[in-house]
């Protein structure tokens, strides 16, 4: 079993499938394009590829770097990192990694050296299956939700699709103050925005933008990866008319799921889905939950260590970093 760069762009479209976004060869060309180092990635035992990855490389301070590969691998044919280490140890060691962080789909078993971490990216999302008509999705969603979108609609909100960076940037901005999260640097925002895959769409009241959606294609999936809004005008509901018209563009790209992208993990049973009202998701799932959609969860973020000594220190500056 071996670990091969993957330098055919057909080898990888061919069988990175309705996989999350973050494994698309978009993405990757996202990343490259704001400057980090990625590699698309193949495990192959006897020529048969077992699973592929995208994977990013990011610097540590004092303990060398990590490779990390979001919402991946993809496993193609059987087989689990459990069975992949040896080879994982091997080519990952060679480029000076101390670790390898991944988010595997389904469920994944932990060792000696592969350890549950901190979540990177959200575990639990909603998909909302676009099978029905445009009738029956309305017809799925909360009636609160329904009566937000036709009373935007009612008030004058118009949606356009446009790719905008200084609207994008202004609305995230007055959002991130608004919800305490910090925000990628500029050239994160303008490399996603330049990639053909991503949709900007933007609600305008009286030709002020007020409200923007970023929105991501990869398969058959359409992502809702960015929301940004004025509060100022939180009386005209602009983001829930954002959402359907997002609905319907994914319709008529032609997508099967809209991935709405992060939500709060399941606290309840398996067919009763609740989560805890404190949890930094909490407001956008309530918003969420609204438009219908089939909760899903991920087993989330997992390091196989490479090196056990760099890796501890590496642990050891986290936890000192956080006192302070």
């Amino acid at each position: 079993m071996e670990i091969k760069l993957i330098n055919n762009i057909d080898e990888w479209l061919s069988k990175v499938v309705n996989a999350s976004f973050a494994q698309s060869f978009e993405w990757g060309e996202i990343l490259s394009a704001e400057g980090q180092k990625i590699e698309r990635l193949k495990i192959v035992d006897k020529g048969q590829i077992l699973a592929l990855a995208l994977v990013v490389y990011i610097d540590l301070p004092l303990v060398g770097c990590y490779a990390y590969c979001p919402k991946g691998p993809v496993v193609v044919s059987g087989g689990t990192v459990g069975n992949f280490e040896e080879a994982l140890n091997k080519y990952f060691s060679a480029r000076g990694c101390t670790f390898f962080r991944f988010e595997p789909i389904i469920a994944w078993p932990t060792s000696a050296n592969i350890k549950k971490t901190i979540d990177l990216n959200p575990r639990a999302t909603l998909v909302l299956d676009l099978n029905d008509n445009e009738e029956a999705i309305l017809a799925g969603m909360h009636p609160k939700t329904r009566y937000n979108i036709r009373l935007a609609e009612k008030k004058g909100v118009v949606i356009k699709e446009e790719k905008n960076l200084d609207i994008f940037l202004k609305l995230m901005n007055v959002t991130g103050k608004r919800d305490n999260f910090g925000l990628h640097a500029r050239g994160h925002y303008e490399a996603v925005l330049k990639n053909s895959a991503v949709k900007q769409l933007v609600a305008f009241f009286d030709s002020k933008p007020i409200a923007t959606t970023v929105l991501i294609e990869s398969g058959s999936i359409l992502t809702y990866l960015y929301g940004a809004s004025d509060y100022e005008y939180r009386h005209l509901m602009s983001p829930y008319l954002l959402q359907w018209e997002a609905i319907k563009r994914a319709k008529g790209l032609g997508s099967k799921f809209y991935d709405f992208f992060g939500v709060a993990p399941n606290i309840g049973s398996v067919s009763d889905y609740q989560f805890d009202s404190y949890h930094q998701y909490a407001g956008v799932t309530r918003f969420k939950l609204g438009f219908g959609g089939r909760y899903t969860e991920s087993p989330g973020t997992y390091d196989f260590v490479i090196d056990k000594k760099r890796y501890w220190a590496y642990k050891t500056l986290r936890w000192i970093r956080r006192l302070v």
